[in-house]
């Protein structure tokens, strides 16, 4: 059994047109999940007049208040195509902003799709709150078991085709600990990520490249990877690609990530 998943982080910013024609251009009409991050409320309800697929939304689970600002009221959304049936959804209640959090149990024949998505808070603007966020997650993982992790992690400082290479922000003395706790040696699941999986037969180039991919420049140039999906081991990685100039050009500032996986047997 084949399945299409993809990441992106659509952005708050710029209209919702271009970005609904680039997403619609790149789903299957079966056997397919997306995971969109940075969703305001009006344009959930444009991509589901638009796209034809079942939801879940995360502000729809967190309501904004009356006092909220904007940056709470950027969700997380999940859309499958009809061919998969819904179990269970939900946030993380325990994550600083759970708005920014979204699981949710799906069925696809007889096998069952556990799927997390999340969108990291960020250093410059949270300093350690983000921090306390990827702990909140990392608890959540480790007690609950998922196939597919779907996120903006703002994370790394330094990519690395080798895990034991990876070097991450240090917010408040906090020394990159909590988002090791995701993603690099001492993460607490087994989920591996996608891309570093993909390459790992392809050509040398990319064992001193950092980033590994580009899916978001920064102010000055820097590149940087700060998009993944990362898989369990009942799945195979088919292909795994960065649209990051096509979703540019669509109106967001991260790529699009786009994945095709197997079941395995």
């Amino acid at each position: 059994m084949n399945l299409r998943i993809i990441q992106w982080n659509i952005s708050y910013l710029g209209k919702i047109d271009k970005k609904i024609d680039f997403l619609a251009k790149n789903i299957f009409k079966e056997k397919c999940i997306f995971v969109l991050e940075e969703v305001r409320i009006e344009d959930c309800e444009e991509i589901k007049r638009q796209i034809d697929f079942n939801y879940v939304y995360s502000l729809d689970l967190r309501k904004p208040g009356k006092f909220d600002g904007r940056n709470r009221k950027l969700g997380v959304l999940i859309g499958w195509s009809k061919d998969i049936k819904i179990i269970d959804h939900g946030v993380i209640e325990r994550s600083l902003l759970p708005e920014r959090t979204l699981f949710a149990e799906l069925k696809l024949n007889n096998s069952k799709i556990n799927i997390l998505g999340f969108h990291s808070l960020t250093g410059v603007s949270y300093k350690r709150a983000k921090s306390e966020q990827f702990i909140s997650i990392a608890e959540f993982l480790h007690d609950r078991q998922f196939n597919f992790l779907c996120f903006d992690a703002n994370e790394p400082k330094v990519d690395s085709y080798n895990i034991s290479e990876l070097e991450f922000f240090d917010r408040n003395g906090d020394k990159g600990k909590s988002a090791s706790l995701l993603f690099g040696e001492n993460k607490v699941h087994e989920l591996e990520d996608a891309f570093r999986s993909f390459i790992a037969d392809k050509s040398n180039k990319y064992l001193s490249k950092s980033p590994l991919a580009t899916s978001f420049i920064l102010t000055g140039g820097v590149e940087k990877r700060y998009d993944y999906i990362y898989y369990d081991k009942d799945w195979k990685v088919k292909s795994l690609k960065y649209l990051y100039n096509e979703a540019i050009s669509a109106g967001s500032d991260h790529a699009l990530v786009l994945g095709d996986f197997k079941k395995m047997l």
